[in-house]
């Protein structure tokens, strides 16, 4: 069975609370794009993040996630959910020095070292629900039942399309130790951070061979 590859960049979940918190009471998110997931949108809002260490210093002294100066704002992604989450790479967690904790999107994690996050209204400091999104794919009833695939079943994937014209696929991956999350809200779609993407090669979508 094959299935679309996409790649999520960091983002961030706020929680309603922390909607009001960073950018004003009453506030309400502005979607801009339909994500590839029923209901999911992408919102026109960013956030800053520094870490404990670079909090408060000059702009040109400041945490960064690459050579440019301000590259440290994460994408707001809706509807708000019950929890604040920071969906970040391995490679980002150590740029911020931070200790990679590896999660399930949704799922409560243990408190880690505290992050900052920076709104146009107000400054919160986060010190819980900063991960790295353990791969997973997302699977929708009908999938699950023609497929005779159960919700958190372990499953592997191997690339075999890399989503480039060339079709090089130069760096072939096989992912393991996949979570197969089932929903009558999801589209069949494996989901890997920009890590694990540029590791395989991946451009745009790629596609997958799921092995059971």
């Amino acid at each position: 069975m094959t299935i679309p590859i996409e790649t999520s960049a960091r983002h961030i979940h706020l929680s309603a609370r922390d909607v009001g918190i960073l950018f004003g009471e009453g506030y309400q998110l502005t979607p801009i794009k339909k994500l590839s997931q029923p209901g999911q949108y992408a919102c026109a809002e960013l956030v800053e993040i520094q870490s404990k260490e670079s909090w408060g210093l000059a702009p040109h002294l400041d945490f960064t996630f690459g050579k440019s100066c301000d590259h440290n704002q994460l994408r707001v992604l809706g509807p708000a959910r019950d929890k604040t989450q920071v969906e970040l790479s391995w490679s980002d967690f150590l740029s911020l020095g931070l200790s990679p904790q590896v999660a399930l999107s949704g799922e409560t994690t243990a408190p880690s070292e505290k992050i900052i996050l920076i709104g146009p209204y107000g400054e919160l400091p986060l010190t819980s629900g900063i991960i790295i999104a353990k791969r997973h794919i997302h699977c929708s009833l009908a999938k699950a039942k023609a497929y005779e695939l159960a919700d958190r079943q372990i499953v592997s994937v191997k690339v075999i399309d890399d989503g480039s014209e060339e079709k090089l696929l130069s760096r072939r991956v096989t992912f393991h130790e996949i979570v197969v999350r089932v929903s009558e809200n999801f589209d069949w779609q494996l989901h890997l951070d920009v890590d694990e993407a540029n590791a395989a090669g991946i451009r745009g979508l790629g596609i997958g061979e799921v092995i059971k």
